[in-house]
């Protein structure tokens, strides 16, 4: 959905077919690819895994209609900012979480419209696997800005190492073989440069996690009815990214080049 290829109009023409041929719960799961419950239920475990507080002020960009929203609004303390280039999504997102001190945005730039210093944690669920490169580095940027020290970045990911992400590719290939002038952008990322990124902007990694593995953890306080406790795979893989402390050394990426 790269801003700078027109994918976001195309988004936004798709969930509007969607809207006016199916009944509007369906539509928005088909919308965000499905299973809208089960996902949430995925994020919002990832989140108590890497730093959730009941007073955490979590910044959700990709927030599409709310399945994160919906999960975190147990937490009456809980600050929230969802945003998204999709109004129909937030539109959805709003009525369905129904927190109204939680904030949903319209936002069309690759910007984190936050004070600077201010959120715990900044979240990029299935964003970067649709953004040109560049595009993710500037995202990056501005959650570095946002986040207060100690906060973190949390974004999921595709790459090539996960065999479960593979057919994803193969789509991409036969579209780009294909005379078609419309598709769905899907970008992947390699854990290596992902560290040269982290060392360049100023993070430390706390986690790479490879996304077939089980690496969701659902505890009895983050399960539902469909989605009982136990580990389970989230499909893309994870990246965990923490703003340093006043004085803490950022770590070298100890990416070690072929032939060095």
């Amino acid at each position: 959905m790269s801003r700078k290829l027109h994918s976001v109009a195309s988004y936004e023409q798709w969930v509007t077919y969607l809207l006016a041929n199916f009944p509007e719960e369906k539509a928005i799961s088909i919308a965000v690819g499905g299973d809208y419950e089960d996902i949430g239920v995925y994020e919002h475990a990832l989140l108590r895994t890497h730093g959730l507080r009941d007073d955490s002020f979590v910044v959700d960009v990709g927030c599409g209609s709310g399945r994160l929203a919906n999960q975190l609004k147990r937490y009456p303390a809980l600050r929230y900012l969802g945003t998204d280039p999709v109004p129909q999504l937030v539109d959805y997102a709003q009525r369905k979480t129904g927190r109204e001190d939680f904030r949903f945005l319209v936002e069309k730039e690759n910007r984190v419209p936050v004070e600077a210093g201010h959120a715990d944690l900044v979240v990029f669920f299935s964003v970067f696997t649709h953004l040109l490169h560049e595009e993710s580095y500037a995202y990056l940027e501005a959650a570095r800005d946002a986040l207060r020290p100690g906060g973190r970045v949390i974004f999921s990911f595709l790459e090539f190492a996960v065999p479960v992400n593979w057919p994803i590719f193969q789509n991409c290939v036969a579209w780009a073989r294909s005379q078609a002038l419309a598709g769905h952008l899907n970008i992947f990322l390699h854990r290596a440069d992902l560290r040269i990124w982290a060392e360049r902007l100023g993070f430390n990694v706390v986690e790479m996690l490879y996304g077939d593995q089980p690496i969701v953890a659902v505890d009895a306080d983050s399960a539902s009815d469909r989605v009982p406790p136990g580990r389970y795979p989230l499909g893309q893989s994870l990246c965990v990214l923490r703003k340093p402390q006043p004085g803490e050394a950022v770590q070298p990426a100890a990416v070690v080049r072929e032939g060095a």
